[in-house]
């Protein structure tokens, strides 16, 4: 299998690590010692299988009676996933928002990106993606109008223009702004917004960027679509100048529990 990338699991990965990062040869009583210290319960003979795996992988090599070693392929995978790991570990920490600073980078790097979306989204829309657009902004509505939890919705108007905008690396984007992980950031919104009187601005707001989709005019889809974002953005940063700063901690703690 030398010159293809198997697909590994975790067992498998995190010894790959270990042989990338030892000195000499790895037995599989040292490897069984570092993966039980890492949290992965394995027993000796059961490395000893995951190395014979990855020996038919064409990713590792006996060495004698030593244990193994990486083959010139498996140094290039185990490199590579090193290097994912480290991206994702990376990935996570930005991500994990903790300050209202944060929370302002978050929404100008949104800004950014779904600008350029919104724009894209008016340039290759169907009728049935506006249709489908349209579908959730009526939804958002009731969900408003029902007093209801609308945060939902509201991340999923925006995660559809990203997927109508039909962009590899823009969708990637749109992923990591968008991401799952960040829905109680939305709510923690929803108290700034609510303490100005503004929670069910997002509402005509959309129906803005709708329009423009719908009119397949890009600059005004990403002009509608920066003054949603820069009204959050201003008014998270007036909430940053304000007292109530203090309260964010305990705020971002309870939306996250609940």
């Amino acid at each position: 299998m030398n010159g293809t990338t198997p697909e590994l699991n975790l067992e498998e990965e995190r010894l790959l690590g270990i042989v990338l990062r030892a000195d000499g040869p790895v037995g599989a009583r040292l490897a069984g010692r570092q993966l039980r210290e890492s949290g992965l319960e394995v027993s000796e003979a059961t490395v000893s299988r995951i190395f014979k795996r990855l020996d038919d992988f064409g990713l590792t090599m006996p060495s004698g009676r030593k244990g193994r070693t990486l083959t010139e392929h498996g140094r290039r995978c185990a490199e590579a996933l090193s290097a994912r790991q480290r991206h994702e570990e990376e990935f996570a920490r930005a991500f994990d928002i903790r300050t209202v600073e944060q929370l302002l980078d978050l929404l100008h790097a949104r800004r950014g990106v779904e600008r350029e979306i919104a724009g894209r989204a008016a340039s290759k829309a169907t009728d049935d993606d506006v249709a489908s657009l349209e579908e959730i902004l009526r939804s958002h509505e009731r969900r408003l109008a029902d007093d209801e939890d609308a945060r939902q919705v509201g991340m999923d108007f925006h995660r559809a223009i990203a997927r109508i905008a039909g962009s590899d690396l823009l969708g990637a984007l749109a992923g990591a702004v968008l991401n799952e992980s960040l829905i109680p950031l939305e709510k923690v919104l929803d108290v700034i917004t609510g303490g100005h009187g503004t929670v069910g601005q997002s509402v005509p707001e959309h129906v803005e960027i709708v329009s423009a989709i719908r009119r397949r005019d890009p600059a005004a889809a990403e002009e509608a679509m920066a003054r949603h974002l820069t009204r959050l953005i201003d008014e998270v940063t007036e909430f940053s100048r304000s007292d109530q700063v203090r309260i964010f901690d305990r705020l971002l703690m309870f939306t996250r529990q609940s």
